[in-house]
């Protein structure tokens, strides 16, 4: 897929399904896409850091482009060994997310456009260095099995095996820390030590009050209470329940100018505003590219009924 994001809509969404397709049946359990770069440099040397933005991507959004941005241009960056890379994520068997409103082929796709405007963008801000951006798949559901998948990619994905850094949200981390999904380890939290033994770290954008639709396991708590948590897994506070001490030191708060405001974008009100044709409510919520693929594929376009006729079921 590389060096076809110039392509028009139609002509990028058949070039992806074609990709999908064949790395669906593959039976690889990771692959990368596309691939961009910030600068017009030669070719930057193989990356020591591995930052990983996983998501759903139904749509992307500026919170996505916030996440990714903070990480590399903000604080975080500067303490993670250079070369840095990303890789925008996406799980073709999500635990937690289904097939739909949006094909895989058609977010894959604004992915691609999300790409391109991050690229722009953190080549502003590191100009005299190449931060390479891919766009990967993977058919694991789960943390620690995509970042083995990764690394298992045969040939290798990235030969300098770099650290992987996930940028997840505060919601995210505690059910990934929750003892519940790992009823096939004793202690359940021992599932986790073949990433942290890996040294592979977490990047955790802590969540304001009220700022998203999926509020479940964040609850009520304020950034206080979020930094406290976090401080506390170095305290032995899940220990008995298989965390290791010594893995806290590989869990830290992501930091960036206006990432706050940026978290708080409900997919569910994109996913609305498009199928109701506010593009001014759209461009808000959503980056440049991601607009315009909007604007001319519209994926959602029954999003708004489909809520309606739920609501008048339940």
């Amino acid at each position: 897929m590389t060096g076809t994001l110039n392509q028009n809509s139609k002509q990028l969404l058949k070039h992806i399904e074609a990709s999908l397709s064949a790395f669906q049946s593959s039976n690889r359990p990771f692959r990368i896409l596309s691939s961009s770069r910030t600068t017009e440099t030669a070719a930057a040397p193989l990356p020591k850091t591995l930052f990983i933005l996983d998501s759903s991507y139904n749509p992307p959004s500026k919170a996505h482009f916030a996440l990714a941005y903070a990480a590399l241009a903000g604080p975080s960056a500067q303490r993670e060994p250079k070369p840095h890379r990303l890789l925008l994520l996406f799980s073709t068997q999500n635990a937690d997310k289904a097939a739909k409103p949006a094909s895989f082929s058609q977010r894959l796709a604004m992915m691609g456009r999300l790409m391109e405007d991050l690229a722009s963008e953190i080549g502003k801000v590191r100009k005299d260095e190449n931060v390479d951006i891919d766009i990967g798949v993977t058919t694991s559901p789960y943390y620690v099995g995509k970042s083995q998948a990764i690394e298992a990619c045969d040939p290798p994905a990235y030969p300098s095996k770099p650290n992987h850094v996930h940028i997840i949200g505060y919601d995210t981390v505690t059910r990934l820390l929750a003892s519940r999904y790992y009823p096939d380890h004793h202690p359940p939290l021992s599932a986790l030590e073949p990433y942290f033994c890996a040294g592979h770290k977490l990047l955790v954008a802590l969540r304001p009050l009220s700022s998203s639709e999926n509020m479940q396991d964040a609850g009520s708590q304020g950034i206080d209470e979020q930094t406290e948590y976090i401080r506390k897994l170095g305290e032995d506070a899940l220990e008995a329940e298989g965390f290791k001490r010594e893995w806290a030191a590989q869990i830290s708060v992501l930091e960036g100018e206006d990432l706050g405001s940026a978290i708080g974008i409900s997919s569910t009100a994109i996913r609305n505003a498009v199928s109701e044709e506010d593009w001014t409510a759209v461009g808000k919520l959503c980056t440049p590219g991601v607009t315009t693929w909007l604007k001319e594929e519209r994926p959602y376009e029954n999003s708004s009924q489909d809520v309606e006729q739920k609501s008048k079921m339940s």
